[in-house]
């Protein structure tokens, strides 16, 4: 897989490419997806069903993560659905926490929110 771009510092999303193979199996970035508080952006991943259980959400998401710490944001936050085991177990591999904020959709399920404290920083709310 290839690493984030270097020089670039605003959020932005990128293609997640296996080296190997050549081949694009989804994306992995930083959003402003308004959650979170103004200059603290959201975590974002999504990668084609084949490329699932893989490794390569965690993979992707720790090369943003580093990119992210570079870049000076101190504290990530990222959404997911409740019933998305999958992307839940990603979230907690890198370290986010739930923060106990939830939205409720009647038709979509119950999304929870979840932070992220850049490594060595104090945590603020």
């Amino acid at each position: 897989m290839r690493s984030a771009p270097a020089g670039r510092r605003r959020p932005g999303c990128w293609a997640v490419e296996r080296k190997a193979a050549g081949d694009v199996i989804g994306y992995c970035g930083l959003i402003d997806g308004g959650q979170g508080i103004k200059g603290e952006p959201e975590l974002a991943f999504e990668l084609l069903r084949r490329a699932w259980g893989l490794g390569y959400a965690t993979e992707a998401s720790k090369a943003i993560l580093d990119w992210a710490g570079s870049s000076g944001y101190l504290r990530l936050w990222a959404t997911v659905w409740e019933w998305n085991s999958a992307s839940r177990r990603v979230l907690a591999k890198l370290g986010s926490i739930e923060t106990g904020r939830k939205e409720v959709d009647a038709i979509h399920g119950t999304t929870l929110f979840l932070a992220k404290q850049q490594a060595d920083r104090p945590e603020t709310t």
